[in-house]
């Protein structure tokens, strides 16, 4: 780039010292000279620091520099060393150099150029390196969510001799802790906690994207692909609780499925531990506790020019399931955590079951309905085969037009509403109110279970479950439910339990 002491690498001095304003100041004045190009100063943008510009050669061919634009010229690297001599910074340890041009004559201009130009090209590259090296290090995004739900039961005699005594309760239902990022250009993870009561480990998994014909590879601990319901988060669903006493929750597994937000079919099937400790998860053993699962789901009709307003849903899931410790048991609340529990099978003494399921949703505007059928065949050791089913049927509406948002990457429900104005209350200058109603949805669901076979008497129930969810933002909601059910068992018919609950619910 030309010896220490000539004008070339004083000029190169400047510029690999400065700040990018003063690296382009200079090149443009430079490139203006050489070239005698007009648009030449809308290539680089010059900040304006009231200099006086020197007039553009009419033809790029005048290359011949005259006295006066000289020394306008001289006069900018004058003021520029006077700008710099009043700034402190990191010139990269070389020293600052005087710059001037000889009053004599012009410098070549078309040498310098080109070595700005090689200059400037491997900055770029030092940059490209930079950039690189930051994408190999992980991001991370944390996130959160709390729900706290109250709760009151009143109930029948024989609801009474059937659970005992319902009391009301308050509790911190969830609390949870969501860390997130990607590892690599096409690797996510996730990692999350549940302090709720005691530390819990929830999602912790690798997803490796982008792969050849299996789409996504996923590894950890994670919800099986079963159930619509199951895998649409709880912060989303319509109900405070998840109706079917079959759905599998998280296990340690490998997992292949599809991740494409424009495609209307998804798939998802991998292999688990089909029984395992949770806090931390965990499994030790001799016998095989393994399990395979897997669920597809196709979209007959998706309104494009609505973003999913309309909709068709399909789905079937599977799942065979080995019990390395031998036994299994059902049972199931009235669509209430806090409730206890009204029909249950006790332990099963069994090598294995099979798990199926049916799943269909609606979407036309504001309105949904989502519906879905399970059935499990137990393999016992005393009585042979004995199965068991549940199946619900829910809608919705929203009151202000918004709608249930559908994720085409995971075929549920598990994309944010959004209100069209958030609740707010404010008084403005003029001493009126002004309101924002948030958005309202209604909703209901009817639930059966059936936990009796021919041998095994868990106890069937039917539910009746009315709601009215409150959001208030797109990340707060309140929930307010009116749940009766009426369970049969061998201890009692018509066993009738009220619960009247309310949740508040936030995420971030």
């Amino acid at each position: 780039m030309g010896p220490d002491n000539g004008w070339t690498g004083r000029l190169l001095r400047i510029a690999l010292g400065q700040k990018s304003m003063t690296r382009w100041i200079v090149m443009a004045t430079a490139m203006a000279m050489a070239l005698g190009i007009r648009t030449a100063s809308a290539q680089y943008d010059t900040p304006d620091i009231n200099l006086y510009a020197p007039p553009i050669p009419a033809s790029p061919s005048d290359r011949a520099v005259s006295a006066d634009q000289a020394a306008a010229l001289q006069a900018q690297i004058d003021e520029l060393k006077r700008e710099l001599a009043r700034q402190k910074f990191n010139n990269g340890g070389v020293p600052a150099m005087n710059v001037s041009v000889p009053n004599n004559g012009a410098p070549d201009i078309v040498e310098d150029v080109d070595s700005l130009m090689k200059w400037r090209e491997s900055v770029e590259r030092s940059e490209e390196k930079a950039a690189a090296a930051a994408a190999l290090k992980p991001s991370v995004k944390v996130g959160g969510r709390f729900f706290y739900d109250v709760a009151d039961f009143s109930q029948n005699q024989a609801s009474l001799n059937q659970v005992g005594d319902a009391e009301d309760e308050m509790r911190l239902r969830w609390c949870w802790i969501e860390l997130g990022g990607n590892v690599l250009e096409n690797t996510t993870y996730r990692v999350w906690f549940d302090v709720a009561a005691q530390v819990s480990l929830l999602d912790v998994y690798l997803d490796f994207g982008e792969l050849p014909f299996i789409q996504n590879f996923r590894v950890g601990h994670f919800f099986e692909p079963f159930s619509m319901e199951q895998l649409t988060p709880n912060k989303y669903l319509e109900t405070m609780e998840r109706s079917s006493p079959f759905l599998l929750g998280r296990n340690m597994g490998i997992m292949a499925h599809s991740d494409n937000a424009e495609a209307n079919w998804t798939y998802g099937v991998g292999l688990f531990v089909s029984e395992q400790g949770s806090k931390p998860p965990f499994y030790e053993g001799d016998t095989d506790a393994s399990a395979i699962t897997g669920r597809v789901t196709y979209l007959p009709w998706y309104d494009e020019a609505s973003d999913g307003r309309g909709l068709i849903h399909l789905g079937a899931g599977y799942s065979w399931r080995h019990l390395g410790d031998g036994n299994t048991q059902f049972q199931n609340r009235p669509d209430s955590a806090l409730a206890p529990v009204i029909v249950n099978t006790g332990l099963i003494d069994a090598d294995y079951y099979h798990l199926a399921g049916l799943e269909a949703a609606y979407v036309y505007g504001s309105f949904t309905l989502q519906s879905a059928y399970h059935w499990v065949s137990v393999d016992t050791d005393n009585f042979g085969s004995e199965s068991f089913d549940h199946y619900y049927v829910q809608a919705s509406y929203f009151l202000t037009g918004e709608n249930r948002s559908y994720n085409r990457r995971s075929g549920s429900f598990s994309n944010r509403v959004v209100p069209y104005e958030n609740f707010f209350r404010v008084r403005t200058e003029d001493n009126y109110i002004c309101n924002g109603l948030g958005a309202w949805e209604l909703a209901y669901r009817f639930s059966h279970d059936d936990l009796n076979s021919d041998n095994i008497f868990g106890g069937t129930d039917y539910r009746h479950l009315a709601g009215l969810n409150w959001y208030l933002s797109p990340f707060t909601r309140v929930m307010f439910q009116y749940v009766y059910s009426n369970t049969d068992d061998q201890v009692a018919s018509n066993g009738e339990l009220h619960v009247f609950q309310t949740r508040l619910q936030f995420d971030f």
